[in-house]
């Protein structure tokens, strides 16, 4: 049973479970019981139960590839995609529907992309008048088909959010060889698919990328922008326990005050064993917590677009009177005093 990232052997590309939403109810709707799949693959419902956690890309690869034999649907990938809402990947997708034009969508992608998915790389170029979104699966020892067509059916979502529902690509291009029909795979993309290529691709019309986002929220997207930095920054070395659990932290304040049972889950140890290798390095994980809480509130604070109300939301408090408290107590001010005196 596979709960994190591991921080010991060989580094393992790893993707957020959120990718995964969706994935059991799909593999029962086709009248199949999502466990023994799940089980060939080296993990269970419980891997799956928090969208927060990570596992193996390659498990997920394999998964995708055991629903697809197991439902007898050659195209489990394709249709789990179509189904899939981007937006269950969290700030990764709210990044992209809020940059300012589809080009800077585009590069956000391939920027933050490891935040969400380890094990793929996606770019973006223009030539003449096209322009190529490529996207690959970096581990070529597993059977990828299922991965990339899910993969190509969720990037049609992303698109189709910013450019509306009856956006095509001129062409798909995959990876992987032609399956035995390609029918449904015109249907989803609504444009001509090839396969065999160097990389998996969307073929678009290069001014697409010079075309502005409609809706998209400058002062969200500075938000999010910022906030996806600070977790690159912090995204941790093999073996650096410390940065994992700030790692850990930091993409959990999001969602109120971060617990040790779910962070130690999320690095595959029990909450006694974090604890004790926590304090061999001379800290625990509630002095942890609070010097993370410390260190975002401080760059927060220091961009005058950001309310006090709105740093305290970013930071997981639930109200601004227990986020003063701990600032007042982090550094002698409240946080008002403290943006006086930086004014």
């Amino acid at each position: 049973m596979t709960r994190g990232m591991p921080r010991r052997g060989p580094a393992r590309p790893m993707i957020s479970v959120a990718a995964t939403t969706g994935l059991t109810e799909a593999i029962a709707a086709a009248g199949v019981r999502p466990e023994p799949v799940l089980r060939a693959v080296g993990l269970d419902l419980e891997d799956l139960a928090d969208a927060h956690r990570y596992i193996p890309c390659r498990a997920f690869t394999l998964l995708l590839e055991e629903a697809a034999r197991a439902t007898g649907d050659g195209c489990f990938g394709l249709h789990f995609g179509e189904r899939f809402r981007p937006k269950n990947v969290g700030p990764l997708a709210y990044v992209i529907l809020n940059s300012p034009t589809f080009g800077a969508g585009f590069r956000n992608i391939a920027r933050y992309l490891r935040v969400h998915n380890q094990g793929a790389e996606v770019s973006f170029a223009a030539d003449g008048p096209w322009g190529y979104i490529r996207q690959r699966l970096t581990d070529p020892a597993v059977p990828a088909r299922q991965h990339n067509e899910f993969s190509a059916a969720v990037g049609l979502g992303v698109v189709r959010l910013m450019a509306g529902s009856r956006w095509t690509p001129v062409e798909v291009q995959f990876a992987h060889p032609a399956p035995d029909g390609v029918s449904e795979h015109e249907r989803v993309f609504g444009a001509p698919v090839s396969f065999g290529h160097a990389t998996n691709a969307f073929v678009i019309e290069r001014e697409l990328a010079d075309r502005a986002v409609p809706a998209a929220d400058p002062g969200l997207y500075t938000i999010l922008t910022d906030y996806l930095e600070r977790v690159l920054d912090g995204m941790p070395r093999e073996d650096d326990l410390i940065a994992s659990v700030r790692k850990a932290v930091g993409a959990a304040l999001r969602d109120g005050d971060p617990t040790i049972g779910r962070v130690a889950g999320g690095l595959a140890m029990s909450p006694r064993t974090l604890q004790r290798r926590l304090r061999a390095l001379g800290t625990d994980f509630k002095q942890l917590v609070g010097d993370t809480r410390r260190r975002f509130a401080i760059d927060y604070l220091g961009d005058a677009n950001n309310t006090v109300t709105e740093v305290a939301y970013l930071l997981g408090y639930s109200e601004v009177s227990a986020f003063n408290r701990a600032f007042k107590r982090w550094t002698g001010a409240t946080p008002s005093d403290a943006r006086r005196k930086e004014g």
